[in-house]
This record gives C-alpha cells, structure tokens and sequence, in this order.
C-alpha cells in the first residue's frame, strides 16, 4: 500500500528529522497488546515503520492518535509538533478541539507541551512554540 495524498507530505517530513538511531526508540514505543512484536524486529528503516503503520491502519489521513502517542513516549515534541500541524492544515481542526494538554498521555511530558497554539494564517505557517526542556535530569529509581 503506497502512503498518497497530504499524508505523504506529513511522512516525508517525519522521515526527514528522524534519523535512524531512533528507530529503536520508535519500535519500543510501537509496543502494544495487539501488535506483533516479530514484525517490528523485521522493520529496518524509519520510512518501513511509517508503511507499516499506515498499512495496519495506525496512521491514516485522519487518524493521527498511535503516532502521537508514540511521539510522546519518545519524548519527542518535535515531532509531535509536526503531527499537530498536519491536523491543523489538513483536517479542518479547530484549535479548541486540538487542545494540547488533553494529548498528553505521559504525565512527564507535560514539561514540552504547546505554550501556545494558533490556527493557521493563510500567510504565515503555524505557530507553535514549545516549552523549553528541563534544566536538571531526574534521578534514576533504578537500584
């Protein structure tokens, strides 16, 4: 199944800022009751993680709720950003019905969410600034 129409413009750009040192991270993410874990071990390259997301029904034109999510256990509000934008550019999304704090699903990303989200001018392009990250790492419980 070949990604066509404004999603592959979302997917180019997601396979432009990843690199492949976060796969592993991004298969990691992936993890979930329904999913094979076989099949992601056999994914080699982030644009084959994006195909076959989109080919299991996880990332389609107008539902972007696994990538966010997987986003968001990444810790990777770059490109959570860049989803929001999508959905605010091609989905007809409202800012009051895109409210970032509602997305979060991992309390100790909240450090990176959306200061301040704005609909699109015809003009300019989205803005969107993000929180700046923690200055001091927290302790690891680990023993």
């Amino acid at each position: 199944m070949k990604i066509e129409g404004p999603l592959s413009e979302l997917v180019n750009e997601l396979i432009k800022k990843l690199k492949p040192e976060d796969l592993p991270g991004l298969l990691d993410s992936s993890k979930d009751d329904g999913i094979d874990n076989k099949e992601l071990e056999e994914l080699k390259s982030v644009g084959q993680w994006l195909e076959w997301m989109h080919n299991k029904y996880l990332l389609t034109e107008d539902d972007m709720s696994f990538i966010e999510h997987v986003f968001e256990l990444c810790r990777r509000p770059d490109l959570l950003a860049t989803v929001l934008e999508y959905r605010l550019k091609n989905l007809d999304t409202k800012e009051e019905e895109l409210p970032a704090r509602q997305l979060l699903r991992v309390s100790s990303s909240k450090k990176y969410i959306a200061t301040t989200l704005k609909t699109p001018n015809k003009d300019d392009s989205p803005d969107l600034k993000l929180a700046d990250p923690p200055k001091t790492r927290r302790k690891s419980t680990a023993s």
